[in-house]
């Protein structure tokens, strides 16, 4: 009897052992963004009323700058994950799914880099858009 899994049970892949890891990062990602969310919910809740200045102040924390850049790259970080294993799961042919998977990445970096800069330039009181966009 061989030691080799077999590949394929009744028609039906069988696991690899490829996505202990994966599931493990997805569980770990949802269950720091609990309280992540429900301090941004709090956080939309005080500020809903605020003025201008009061929301730049707010920006001008550093503790609330850091949990904001956090909570939104560890929501993109889990949003990649979750896309990464829809993608693996329905789309079949290796050269589509590499490319699906090289676009999610691609975005997926360009808005955390993206809302990195953007929180930093709020943090350190800069407007919110650079020179030349927007009215």
């Amino acid at each position: 009897m061989s030691r080799q899994p077999k590949a394929f049970v009744k028609g039906v892949k069988v696991s690899e052992r490829h996505g202990a890891g994966e599931w493990t990062a997805e569980r770990l990602s949802s269950l720091i963004l609990i309280p992540l969310v429900l301090w941004g919910l709090w956080s939309a809740a005080v500020l809903s009323g605020a003025t201008y200045d009061g929301m730049m102040e707010w920006f001008s924390s550093p503790v609330n700058a850091t949990l904001l850049a956090a909570t939104l790259l560890i929501s993109i970080w889990h949003m990649n994950m979750g896309l990464k294993v829809v993608v693996d799961d329905y789309i079949h042919r290796p050269g589509s799914r590499g490319a699906l998977l090289g676009l999610i990445a691609a975005i997926c970096v360009v808005l955390a880099v993206a809302s990195v800069f953007f929180i930093v330039r709020l943090a350190l009181g800069s407007a919110p858009l650079p020179a030349g966009f927007g009215a």
